[in-house]
């Protein structure tokens, strides 16, 4: 356990040191304590004694995550591999908190294993020795993990085949989408191609009207004037 604690300082320590060069001190906050949250399945006490920061530490975000990763390495070595977790920053009060998710481990991991075995020991007082229960942790764990595998074999069948209907109904939307279109389109043809037949047949009678108005002036035109009686003619005109 000391060495374990003592190879998280020297990574700390060596992260610091070459990301200090990378990182400007704007994105640095000097961080006194590391708080971990939502922790069930250890000691308390031996997470701040693994991740006690002594002086403080400056923090940016790659030794956050650092931070985060270790917390992960450490539930594993102590038999919990199914945890995630994650960091959150509190300037104000110089603490680095990392919240753990353990739901997985109680769903599928060793938390489960140990609570079954021990509430079954505790509840029907069988006795078991230590060995054995470990032995009936080791075999519930495995068992879980194929019941994992199976939920997510499940889950991955179940959302292939939502995915397919999702698209085959997107599909259908779509294509009915483009015939409503097809259908609008055409119909805004046909009414324009109509609009232009009427407008083309106006423009021909108004045509016809104003060429016979042409050729009716051009007749009239040309027809001989007839005399009326005591009108004078040229010839009479000349006369005199």
């Amino acid at each position: 356990m000391e060495s374990i604690k003592k190879f998280t300082i020297i990574i700390f320590a060596g992260v610091l040191f070459s990301g200090s060069t990378q990182l400007s001190s704007a994105n640095e906050s000097f961080v006194k304590k590391i708080r971990v949250k939502g922790n069930t399945l250890i000691d308390p006490g031996l997470l701040e004694d693994h991740f006690d920061l002594g002086n403080g530490l400056k923090m940016n975000p790659h030794i956050m995550d650092l931070a985060a990763r270790e917390l992960r390495y450490f539930y594993r070595y102590h038999g919990h591999p199914d945890v995630d977790s994650h960091t959150i920053l509190k300037k104000k009060n110089r603490t680095l908190t990392i919240k753990v998710d353990e739901q997985r481990e109680y769903q599928y991991g060793g938390a489960r294993a140990e609570l079954a075995v021990y509430n079954l020991d505790w509840n029907f007082n069988m006795k078991t020795t230590e060995k054995q229960k470990e032995e009936a942790i080791r075999k519930l764990v495995k068992g879980y993990k194929k019941v994992k595998l199976n939920h997510e074999v499940v889950n991955s069948y179940l959302i292939k085949n939502q995915r397919a209907r999702i698209e085959e109904i997107q599909a259908k939307e779509k294509k009915a989408m483009r015939e409503n279109i097809a259908l609008a389109v055409k119909d805004f043809k046909e009414r324009n191609l109509a609009s232009e037949k009427e407008q083309a047949q106006k423009l021909a009678e108004m045509r016809k009207r104003a060429q016979a108005a042409a050729s009716k002036k051009e007749m009239e035109e040309k027809e001989t004037k007839i005399m009326e009686f005591g009108e004078i003619t040229p010839f009479e005109r000349s006369a005199f």
